[in-house]
């Protein structure tokens, strides 16, 4: 699942994703309708944007969809702080990839999942 609210950079990660194998089985903008997609397609992983369309958290999100899901994410950004890897420590995060993301660093990132 890519969550992302700026539409060229969702659909160049949608692209490195599927040109790496793997299946993008939803696609959001903000918190609420991630988290309703998640629900309908149970995603493995969601590639998660830490400042989301209508004012809605990442960190939020991700936190839900672990909680809720059980469900991890990859956090992509350009503004990851320490704090914020420290308050998503609990969610057992893949890991954060700071933009501009790059084919070598989500491919890193992903080799981790297990």
């Amino acid at each position: 699942m890519v969550v992302e609210d700026d539409a060229l950079i969702a659909l160049d990660i949608v692209s490195l994703l599927e040109d790496m194998g793997h299946e993008v089985v939803a696609e959001a903008s903000d918190a609420r309708n991630a988290l309703a997609l998640a629900q309908g397609d149970r995603p493995d992983l969601a590639l998660v944007d830490v400042r989301l369309a209508r004012d809605s958290d990442g960190g939020v999100l991700a936190q839900t969809l672990y909680d809720q899901l059980g469900v991890r994410s990859l956090f992509l950004s350009g503004s990851i702080t320490e704090d914020f890897r420290r308050n998503m420590a609990p969610i057992n995060p893949v890991g954060f990839i700071d933009k501009p993301l790059t084919r070598r660093s989500l491919r890193e990132a992903l080799a981790t999942v297990g």
